[in-house]
């Protein structure tokens, strides 16, 4: 690197570095700090718990915050050279243009490879920390579906509970092989206390099954300690579902992600599939913004040393919030198959990439 770009590179990375620090200072301050204190002075938490709550609050905000940083530190700077005219002296002894982006370009790839580890393994681990040290790790309502070859049900497994640990209150429905105006649709119907998750199946354990006769009516009632059900792939699938029902997509690291996007898969969940696919491209997506955010800060510093300076600060202030205030939309359009996953996660980008376009047009650069 040369002295310019050194120069430029310290500048952009301090102004960055302080874009950060006030977006989180400003995103945890209202709410959630206020939260914490609160709880910790009621005394429902320790000190202790309060700090670490602190710190696990801060991966999910630094996600945003990094490419946030970079626009803000780059508009800054290029904005100062601009209205100081060192813009003008530095592209009067040769500089291009181009060539100021270069160390631009090499602190947002930085900015990019860390972001990347945010998502795909600080904020799993602390969202998934934070739900532990609440207590907040329980799903009250979990179904699967056994079906045959032919997409008919054969099994339904009701889960009442579970904590992580402990599945309790369980209903387990049979269905018919045959089914005509004469059978049942339902052949057995068994409720059990708690279930145990073993090597290639599960065990219900002191339960009651209920048979149905072809006339529709109770059969035999049969009390019963321990029964098997769900072997081989069955049980393997019902157990990965239902441990990642206690998870949402962006408490997965990327080897859980795609564990769990195979299952659904593998079961027709199409629209758990379609969305959870659209989180894990989002991680990419999101973490190569750190690129264009920082690129039209640069465009949206440039400007006549006479202009006011609100107006790029404004411009970039309505960019990021477009692109952040949308993702809820398009994660909508993606679990409902409006927008292909890929699309969706890229779409914030694709406007940065139209916003950069515009810029280069509209300044002549």
């Amino acid at each position: 690197m040369t002295i310019l770009d050194r120069y430029i590179f310290k500048q952009v990375l301090t102004a960055t570095l302080v874009g950060i620090i006030l977006f989180i200072v400003i995103w945890i301050s209202p709410e959630i700090l206020f939260k914490i204190i609160r709880n910790t002075i009621y005394g429902q938490i320790t000190l202790e718990t309060a700090v670490k709550l602190f710190f696990l609050e801060i991966p999910e905000i630094l996600g945003k915050a990094i490419p946030v940083g970079l626009m803000i530190g780059s508009l800054f700077v290029f904005d100062r050279l601009s209205k100081d005219s060192e813009l003008t002296i530095i592209r009067g002894i040769g500089v291009s243009v181009q060539r100021l982006f270069v160390p631009i370009i090499i602190l947002s790839v930085i900015g990019a490879g860390i972001c990347y580890f945010v998502y795909k393994d600080l904020i799993p681990y602390s969202n998934y920390g934070i739900k532990k040290i609440k207590k907040e790790i329980f799903q009250s309502h979990f179904v699967y579906m056994d079906k045959t070859a032919a997409g008919k049900p054969k099994n339904v497994l009701i889960i009442g509970g579970y904590n992580g640990s402990t599945i309790y209150s369980i209903k387990y429905l049979m269905f018919s092989d045959i089914v005509s105006s004469d059978t049942p649709l339902i052949k057995s119907i068994i409720t059990a206390d708690n279930a145990v998750i073993k090597k290639g199946y599960w065990v219900l354990n002191k339960g009651i099954e209920y048979k149905i006769a072809p006339n529709g009516v109770y059969e035999k009632i049969i009390p019963f300690k321990k029964m098997r059900v769900l072997d081989g792939k069955t049980a393997e699938q019902a157990s990965k579902l239902l441990f990642y029902s206690t998870k949402r997509a962006k408490e997965m690291t990327n080897a859980e992600l795609n564990n769990y996007m195979a299952v659904l898969k593998s079961v027709d969940m199409d629209d758990e599939y379609r969305f959870a696919l659209s989180k894990y491209y989002q991680r990419f997506a999101h973490s190569l913004g750190c690129l264009f955010f920082a690129v039209c800060g640069v465009l949206l510093g440039f400007s006549r040393p006479s202009k006011q300076r609100f107006i790029g600060f404004s411009i970039g202030v309505s960019l990021i919030f477009v692109y952040y205030i949308i993702l809820p939309f398009l994660d909508l359009l993606a679990q409902t198959g409006v927008l292909s996953p890929l699309l969706a996660a890229w779409t914030p980008n694709l406007i940065l990439l139209t916003a950069i376009y515009s810029l280069i047009k509209y300044k002549e650069l």
